[in-house]
C-alpha cells in the first residue's frame, strides 16, 4: 500500500468575453464555461490541471 493525494484544479473563460483572462475557477468551472457556450455561443476554454503525491500528511491509502 502507498499513501497517495490526488488534487484537481480547473479553470475557464470566454475568449470573446475575456480573451485568455481566468474567469471561472473550481469544481464547477467546466460546466459553467459550457452553458456560457450554449447561451451565447461564444467560444469558451477549460483548463484541467492534477497533481499527484505518493506519501504525506494529506495522502490517503491506496492499493490492494
Amino acid at each position: 500500500m502507498r499513501l497517495t493525494h490526488i488534487g484537481r484544479e480547473v479553470r475557464a473563460g470566454c475568449f470573446d468575453c475575456f480573451g485568455s483572462e481566468l474567469k471561472w475557477n473550481g469544481k464547477n468551472a467546466q460546466g459553467v464555461a459550457a452553458k456560457h457556450h450554449d447561451a451565447t455561443g461564444h467560444e469558451t476554454w477549460v483548463e484541467v490541471f492534477m497533481n499527484i503525491r505518493y506519501g504525506g500528511s494529506d495522502s490517503k491509502k491506496k492499493g490492494k
